[in-house]
C-alpha cells in the first residue's frame, strides 16, 4: 500500500542498496504473487515489456542476487524450476496480502466484530502499487485490492449506520463514492449515512449529483432500490428504521458455510482408504465443501472447467503447476529425460530441449507426474468438477490413484453430467467407500444462517435447501430490505413483517429465476460482458472480454466490477468468470438464437486473433452457425490433439467436426482420417479401417489419397492380410507419384510388407529409396524407422546373429532420437533373437525392457508383442507356468485389440508352453488356433504348421503331420524354415525314412549357419 518499501528488523532498506530500479520492480512482481512460483517468461514480460535482453534467465539471476544482497537474506527469494517465488509468511509479510486477508475475514464476521476489523484495516489504506499504476503486469492485482477496499468501505458504512455510528458511516461512504462515483452501492451508502446524521439536504444533493452523473456518463437511470431510498429521504417524517429498510448499501457477500461439519469429518476419515468421492448436482455446495476440507488437511486443489474438457492436459497442467509452486515436489530428483518431457508441458521449467516423439513425450509426462505425485503422500489431491476433466488428465489421475506411497485423492463431480467413458471408468476403478452424496441443508443449518423461525420454515418448505438455493433467497430478501445482519452472532434477522411471506414467494419461484432477475437488472455493455463470460465457461482475461464486447479495457473492468457487486461474476487466478456455473447456465438459457450466434461469432474471432485453443474456437464457430469454419477448425483441433497423442480428445473433436460437416469432401475426409488415427492408436483397428475407407472416397486423388492407402496397407499388414496390404501399398505408390512425403511413407510400408512376403530384394530396394528421401528432407525419425526395418529384414532372411546386432543398434538409435514407442518392436525382437541363439537369459532381459517401455507408454500392441517374446524366453528357461501366463496375457490383449497377427503369436506362445511340459493335445489345439489365424501371415503360418506337425508326431499321428510339414516347408521367410526343417526331420525319423539322416544334416547345417542354435539340441536328440 502506498510507496513501495522493504523493511527488515524495523529499518527500511535504502533505495541505493538495490543498485537499480528493476530490482525493486522484480520484488513487487513477486510480492503480488507471494508464495507462488513465477515463471521466467512472466518476470521477463513484466521487467522488459518492450525489449527483453538476449539472455533473460541470466539477467533475472543477476537481479535476484541483487535483491537478496540488498535485503541481507538469501531466503527472501526461492529459486524454482525456471522461475522464482517470494518467501511466504511468517518470514515475509506483504501488506496488501494482509489487507486482502483481513477484508475477506471481516466479510464473514457479525456486525460489531466486522466493523472493528474494517476500522483497523481501512485506517491506513493507500493506493496500491502506485509506482506501477500503468504497468500491465499489476492491473489484475491492483483491481483486486481496489475491489476489496471498495467493498470494505461500503460494508463498513452500512454497518456503521446499523450500529449507531452515522458519522463513521459518512466517512467511509465518502471515500467509497470518491473512488467510484458511478457505483450505485457507494452513492447510496453515502446518501444513507448523510440521512442518518440528520443532514437530509446533503443526502438529497448527493443523490441528485449521482443521478445526473450516471445519466450523462452512462445514459442510465437509478435503480428501483435507489429511487425508493430517495423517496424515503424526501419524507422528513419517515425514519430509516430497522423495521423496514431499503436495499442495504454494500454487498450481500457469501453466506457463512454451515451444515457440512459431519460431511467434512466423513471425508477426512474416508481418506484412510485412499480415495473419497463427493457427488452432487449443481448448487449443492461441492466447491465450498472442498475448500473447507482443504483447510483441514494439507492439500493441492484444482478444478476442471467445461470449456477445457477437450484441451489435452488442461487439468493435469494446472495440478502440476500448483504442486511445483508449493515446493518440495521432488523435481530435482527426476531423471533428465523426465524433466525434459515435463518441460514440454510446462515450458516455464526451462529445461534443455530433447526431441521426443509425441507418444513417448506423453508417456514420460505421465511417469514424471506419477513420481511427483507419489512423492507427496502427506498431501491430498483435491479435484473439483471431475466431470469436465480432459481425458489425458483423467488418465494421469488414474495412474496415481491408490498407488503405494502415492497421494490420497478427493474427487467431486456432478453425476448427471458424466459423459466421458474414461472418467466413468476411472470412477469405477477407484478404491474407497461409496460416494458421499450432497443434498439440501437441514433446518438446524438454516437456523445457523437466519435468526427467524418463520423465514427458516419458509426456505425449508419452498426450496430444495441446497446452499445455492438458500443463498439466492437470502440475497433477494437482503436486496429488498426484508432481512438485515444480526447484532453479534453472524445470523440474518427479519427486517420487515412480511419477510417470511416474501421468502416463500422467492423460494417458490426458484433459484434460477432469482439469478435471472439479478442478471436482468443490468443492461447494455454489462449484459454483453456477462453473456460472453457465460458462453466462455471458463476464466478469461479482461482484454479478451473487452475485444469481444468492443469496449475499452478500463471500461470492461468497470462493467466487471458492477457485475461482481451483484455476485454475478468473480475474479479468479487466471481472469474473470461467472460467480457460479449456474449463473452461466441461466444466462445462456435466456439468450435468443440470434444473440447467441452473434456472441459466439465475436468470441471465435477474438480467440482466433489471440491464437487461442482450436477446440474452443471450433465450438464458438459452431455456435455462430458457421458450420464450414467450425469443421475446418475441428480438423486443426483434432490434429493438435493427435500431435500430443491425446487420442481420446482427438476422437471427440473429430466426431464433433463430423457432426458439423454439411457434405462430403476433403474436410470431412481429414476429420475421418484424424478419427481413424485416434481409433487405431486406441486399439479399435476395425473402426479405424472403416474411417480410412470412408476418407478415401472424399479425396479427389494425389498425395492425400496416397496417405490413406498407406495407412490402410499398414493396418492390413499388421493385423489382417499381407497380400491385400501389398495391393494397397502399390496403389499408394501410384497415387503418391513424385510427392516426397507421400512416396516415402508408402515405400516404407511397402518395404516391410515385401519383407514379410519373402521378397527381400524388392524390400531392400524400396527401403533404400525411402531412406534417401528421408535423408534428403531431413526426417531423422523416418530414417531411423527404415534402419529398423532393415534390421528386421536381416533377422528374418539372413543371419540371426547379424539381425540381433542390427536390431540392438536400431533400438538404441530410436531411443536416442526420443522415439521410445518404436523401440518396443526392435528391442523385443532382439530378445527373441537371443532366445533363438540359445541365449534365453539375455533374451528375457531385452523382452522385459521392451515390455516395461510398452507398459509405461500405455502401448497395448507393444505389450502383446513383448509378452509373446517373453513367454518363449520363459519356456526356453524351463519356466512353463510363467510362460503360459504370459501367453494368456498376450492373447487377452490381442483379442481385445482384434489384432489377428498378435492373436496368432499368442497362441504360439501358449502352445510352446504346453509342448514343453508334454501336454501335446493342448499344444496341438493352440498351434491349430494359431494356424487358422495365419492366412496370408506367412511367418506365423510357417511356425504354426511346423509346431502343429511336431505335436502330431509326438502323439504318433503321422498322417496328420504330413500335410502340415509340407505346408511349413513352402511357407514363410528363412527364419520360419528352421522349425519347418525340424518338423520334417522329426517326421522322417518317426517313419524310419531312409532319407532321415540327410534331412537331419540339412536341418543342422541350416540352423548352424543362421545361428538358430535353440533347435540344435532337438535335432541332436533326433539323431541320437
Amino acid at each position: 500500500m502506498g510507496r513501495f518499501a522493504v523493511v527488515r528488523d524495523g529499518q527500511e532498506v535504502a533505495e541505493s542498496a538495490y543498485h537499480g530500479r528493476k530490482v525493486r520492480v522484480l520484488l513487487r512482481v513477486l510480492a503480488v504473487r507471494q508464495g507462488q512460483f513465477v515463471p521466467n517468461d512472466v518476470l521477463t514480460a513484466a521487467l522488459w515489456a518492450q525489449r527483453p535482453p538476449a539472455s533473460p534467465a541470466a539477467n533475472l539471476q543477476v537481479l535476484v542476487n541483487r535483491a537478496r544482497r540488498a535485503v541481507g537474506w538469501a531466503g527472501l527469494i526461492r529459486t524454482g524450476p525456471g522461475g522464482y517465488a517470494l518467501a511466504g509468511p511468517p518470514d515475509c509479510i506483504v501488506d496488501t496480502e494482509v489487507f486482502l486477508a483481513v477484508m475477506e475475514h471481516a466479510g464473514r464476521l457479525p456486525g460489531p466484530a466486522a466493523l472493528a476489523a474494517y476500522r483497523a484495516a481501512l485506517a491506513s489504506v493507500a493506493e496500491p502499487l502506485a509506482e506501477d499504476m500503468y504497468a500491465d503486469w499489476c492491473q489484475p492485482y491492483r483491481a483486486r485490492v481496489a475491489q476489496a477496499r471498495q467493498t470494505g468501505w461500503e460494508r463498513a458504512a452500512t454497518l456503521a449506520v446499523d450500529l449507531g455510528e452515522p458519522a463513521l458511516a459518512v466517512e467511509y461512504a465518502t471515500a467509497a463514492a470518491a473512488a467510484e462515483p458511478l457505483r450505485e452501492s457507494a452513492a447510496l451508502a453515502l446518501v444513507r449515512g448523510l440521512a442518518a446524521v440528520g443532514d437530509r439536504a446533503a443526502a438529497l444533493a448527493c443523490f441528485d449529483r449521482y443521478r445526473r452523473t450516471i445519466a450523462e456518463e452512462l445514459g442510465l437511470d437509478p435503480s428501483p432500490a435507489a429511487v425508493e431510498l430517495h423517496r424515503l429521504v424526501l419524507r422528513s417524517d419517515v425514519q430509516l428504521s430497522p423495521e423496514r429498510e431499503p436495499a442495504a448499501a454494500g454487498e450481500f457477500g457469501v453466506p457463512r458455510f454451515v451444515g457440512r461439519d459431519a460431511v467434512i469429518r466423513q471425508a477426512v476419515t474416508g481418506l484412510s482408504a485412499g480415495v473419497v468421492r463427493i457427488v452432487g448436482r449443481s448448487g449443492t455446495g461441492k466447491s465450498r465443501l472442498l475448500e473447507a476440507i482443504a483447510a483441514a488437511v494439507p492439500a493441492v486443489s484444482v478444478a476442471a472447467h467445461w470449456a477445457d474438457r477437450d484441451e489435452p492436459w488442461s487439468l493435469g497442467r494446472t495440478l502440476l503447476r500448483k504442486l511445483l509452486a508449493q515446493g518440495g515436489s521432488g523435481l530435482d530428483a527426476l531423471p533428465d529425460r523426465l524433466r525434459a518431457a515435463l518441460a514440454q508441458l510446462l515450458p516455464e521449467l526451462d529445461q534443455p530441449v530433447i526431441g521426443f516423439d509425441p507418444e513417448t513425450r506423453n508417456a514420460l509426462i505421465r511417469e514424471a507426474a506419477r513420481r511427483l505425485l507419489t512423492g507427496i503422500p502427506d498431501r491430498v489431491v483435491i479435484v473439483d468438477d471431475l466431470q469436465w476433466a480432459d481425458p489425458s488428465s483423467v488418465r494421469l489421475l488414474g495412474g496415481v490413484a491408490n498407488r503405494d506411497g502415492g497421494p490420497r485423492l478427493i474427487v467431486a463431480y456432478r453425476p448427471d453430467e458424466l459423459t466421458a467413458a474414461g472418467t466413468e471408468e476411472l470412477l469405477r476403478r477407484l478404491p474407497g467407500q461409496p460416494a458421499i452424496t450432497l443434498g439440501g441443508l437441514l433446518e438446524p443449518a438454516l437456523a445457523d444462517l437466519v435468526d427467524d423461525g418463520d423465514i427458516v420454515a419458509a426456505i425449508a418448505a419452498e426450496t430444495d435447501r441446497t446452499p445455492m438455493a438458500v443463498a439466492e433467497v437470502l440475497r433477494v430478501l437482503h436486496a429488498e430490505g426484508h432481512i438485515k445482519p444480526g447484532r453479534g452472532d453472524g445470523r440474518w434477522r427479519a427486517g420487515s413483517p412480511d419477510a417470511a411471506g416474501r421468502a416463500r414467494q422467492v423460494g417458490r419461484a426458484g433459484q434460477r429465476r432469482a439469478i435471472a432477475n439479478r442478471a436482468a437488472a443490468h443492461d447494455g455493455p454489462a449484459t454483453t460482458v456477462l453473456r460472453l463470460l457465460a458462453l466462455l465457461g471458463r476464466e478469461a482475461p479482461a482484454r479478451t472480454l473487452a475485444a469481444a464486447a468492443d469496449v475499452s479495457q478500463p471500461q470492461v473492468l468497470g462493467l466487471l466490477d458492477e457485475l461482481a457487486a451483484a455476485d454475478l461474476v468473480r475474479l479468479g487466478e487466471h481472469g474473470w468468470r461467472t460467480a457460479h456455473d449456474m449463473v452461466a447456465e441461466v444466462v445462456v438459457a435466456a439468450l435468443t438464437d440470434g444473440t447467441r450466434a452473434r456472441l459466439h461469432s465475436r468470441l471465435a474471432a477474438v480467440l482466433d486473433l489471440e491464437r487461442g485453443d482450436a477446440a474452443e474456437q471450433a465450438r464458438h464457430w459452431l455456435g455462430a452457425g458457421d458450420t464450414a469454419k467450425a469443421a475446418e477448425t475441428y480438423v486443426r483441433a483434432a490434429a493438435c490433439a493427435l500431435d500430443q497423442v491425446a487420442d481420446a480428445e482427438a476422437e471427440q473433436l473429430a466426431e464433433a467436426g463430423l457432426a458439423a460437416c454439411d457434405a462430403d469432401g476433403p474436410v470431412r475426409s481429414r476429420l475421418l482420417e484424424a478419427r481413424a488415427q485416434a481409433r487405431r492408436r486406441r486399439g479399435d483397428i476395425a473402426a479405424a479401417r472403416d474411417d480410412l475407407r470412408a476418407a478415401f472416397d472424399g479425396y479427389p486423388g494425389g498425395p492425400a489419397r496416397a496417405g490413406v492407402l498407406t495407412q490402410l496397407a499398414a493396418l492390413d499388414s499388421g493385423a489382417d492380410d499381407l497380400r491385400r496390404a501389398a495391393e494397397l501399398a502399390e496403389l499408394a505408390l501410384i497415387e503418391a507419384d513424385r510427392d516426397d512425403n507421400a512416396r516415402a511413407s508408402a515405400l516404407e510400408v511397402a518395404s516391410v510388407i515385401d519383407m514379410n512376403l519373402d521378397q527381400p530384394a524388392r524390400a531392400a530396394t524400396r527401403a533404400a529409396e525411402a531412406l534417401a528421401i528421408y535423408t534428403r528432407t531431413g526426417d531423422s525419425r523416418g530414417a531411423a524407422r527404415i534402419l529398423d526395418a532393415r534390421a528386421m529384414a536381416a533377422f528374418l532372411h539372413g543371419s540371426i546373429e547379424t539381425g540381433v546386432a542390427e536390431l540392438d543398434r536400431a533400438a538404441h538409435l530410436l531411443e536416442s532420437s526420443g522415439d521410445l514407442m518404436r523401440t518396443v518392436t526392435p528391442r523385443s525382437t532382439c530378445g527373441h533373437g537371443r532366445v533363438l541363439l540359445d541365449q534365453a537369459a539375455e533374451g528375457i532381459r531385452d523382452t522385459q525392457r521392451a515390455l516395461d517401455v510398452a507398459l509405461t507408454l500405455g502401448h497395448p500392441e507393444g505389450q502383446a508383442y513383448a509378452l509373446w517374446h517373453r513367454s518363449e524366453a520363459l519356456s526356453a528357461l524351463g519356466r512353463p507356468d510363467a510362460a503360459l501366463a504370459d501367453g494368456q496375457a498376450a492373447l487377452a490383449i490381442a483379442r481385445r485389440l482384434r489384432h489377428r497377427g498378435w492373436t496368432a503369436t499368442a497362441w504360439r506362445a501358449i502352445g510352446i508352453a504346453h509342448q514343453n511340459v508334454g501336454d501335446l493335445p493342448a499344444a496341438l489345439d493352440a498351434f491349430r488356433q494359431s494356424l487358422d489365424l495365419s492366412a496370408n501371415l506367412d511367418l506365423f503360418g510357417c511356425w504354426a504348421a511346423a509346431r502343429a506337425a511336431l505335436a502330431c508326431i509326438g502323439m504318433d499321428r503321422l498322417g496328420e503331420a504330413d500335410p502340415l510339414v509340407a505346408r511349413a516347408l513352402v511357407t514363410g521367410p528363412a527364419l520360419g524354415r528352421h522349425e519347418a526343417r525340424w518338423a520334417a526331420a522329426a517326421l522322417a525319423v518317426a517313419r524310419q525314412d531312409p532319407d532321415a539322416p540327410a534331412v537331419l544334416r540339412d536341418a543342422v547345417a541350416a540352423a548352424s549357419s543362421a545361428g538358430a542354435r535353440i533347435y540344435l539340441p532337438h535335432l541332436a536328440e533326433l539323431a541320437g
